[in-house]
């Protein structure tokens, strides 16, 4: 016997209007104007059903960007030898999903006035990825995670895939993400090497 599914939309389908409810408003208005309620209002669910899958309306608009940052974070945690080198691997990987379309959160950062709070949302939801490689890196190297040879190049590479991404999102013609985070990533991947080489 199969149970019956109780009213209301399937969670998927909740989650995915929810957030597309949340990018049609702060293009409309400017991500600070619009509210949880406008929100739940125009994707036709209850403020509860919003704050179900949303903490706060910040997480609708990162919505596609956690996903990516989840897929670096499993893609790093893949193992195998070289975790910088891993590191930039994962998080082109993660953005291939993208290819030459960015997120309209990132796409749309300036249209929705919505820059100040992706810029201030980044640290926070970038710092497990950057922890997990700076373990990966000390591992690696024998050292502590908190030590100067696993923090820095973990920051400095998350540091400038954002700054790259930003720079991407915004070029008319763009090429395929991963190829941009490579080509952005790669030099300072071995500039680290070089950096934590002891002949050096």
């Amino acid at each position: 016997m199969t149970a019956k599914k109780g009213p209301g939309r399937p969670r998927a389908s909740s989650a995915a209007t929810i957030h597309e409810a949340a990018l049609e408003l702060f293009l409309e208005h400017g991500y600070d104007a619009v509210s949880v309620d406008d929100i739940a209002r125009r994707a036709g669910v209850s403020r509860g059903t919003v704050f179900t899958y949303c903490d706060s309306k910040a997480d609708a608009l990162w919505v596609e960007l956690d996903a990516a940052i989840a897929r670096a974070g499993a893609a790093l945690d893949a193992g195998g030898p070289d975790a910088v080198g891993r590191l930039v691997a994962a998080i082109a990987r993660a953005v291939e999903p993208w290819n030459a379309t960015p997120p309209t959160a990132l796409r749309d950062a300036r249209a929705m006035r919505a820059e100040e709070a992706l810029r201030d949302g980044a640290p926070a939801r970038l710092q497990p990825l950057v922890e997990r490689a700076a373990l990966a890196l000390a591992l690696e190297r024998d050292a502590l995670p908190e030590s100067v040879d696993a923090a820095v190049a973990p920051v400095a590479i998350v540091a400038a895939a954002c700054a790259a991404l930003v720079a991407w999102a915004g070029t008319p013609g763009r090429p395929r993400a991963a190829d941009a985070m490579r080509a952005a990533l790669v030099p300072i991947a071995a500039a680290s090497r070089l950096s934590n080489d002891p002949r050096g």
